[in-house]
């Protein structure tokens, strides 16, 4: 894992867009908020329904949380995830 200015373990943050079918926007937010990892969650308008701002320990945890939890959640139907470079 990549060291940071001040020498200690960088983090890997994330912005993770959602798109959501139907009625199920309150309960992907509500979900997804109880989940590690997760700094905010916002419900908005536009081109998707929620966004996400992630950070953990990993990508391989990133991967995680993103493809095994927030994708599985029912009601979600597309995300798109950008990684914070800086």
């Amino acid at each position: 894992m990549p060291l940071g200015a001040n020498g200690g373990k960088m983090a890997q943050g994330a912005f993770v867009f959602i798109n959501v079918s139907g009625d199920h926007t309150r309960s992907v937010h509500t979900t997804i908020q109880r989940f590690t990892g997760v700094k905010a969650v916002y419900t908005v308008t536009g081109a998707y329904d929620i966004i996400v701002q992630v950070e953990t320990e990993s990508f391989q945890s990133l991967g995680e949380l993103i493809l095994s939890k927030i994708r599985a959640i029912d009601g979600v139907t597309h995300t798109v995830t950008c990684l914070v470079l800086n």
